[in-house]
C-alpha cells in the first residue's frame, strides 16, 4: 500500500484518457511525475569504428 504525501497522485495534466505501461503505472505510485520525464533524443551514426 502506497501513502500519500500531499492527499493525491501526480497525475499528467492533460483531460483526455492516458494509457499507461506497467512501469509508468509503478512510477505513478511510486510518487514520480509523469509530466517533466523527458526521452533521450535519438541519434544516427554516420559510422562505426
Amino acid at each position: 500500500m502506497k501513502r500519500l504525501e500531499v492527499n493525491r497522485f501526480v497525475w499528467p495534466g492533460a483531460e483526455e484518457i492516458v494509457t499507461l505501461s506497467v512501469e509508468q503505472l509503478h512510477w505513478l505510485l511510486d510518487g514520480i511525475d509523469l509530466s517533466v520525464i523527458q526521452k533521450h533524443r535519438q541519434r544516427h551514426y554516420l559510422r562505426i569504428s
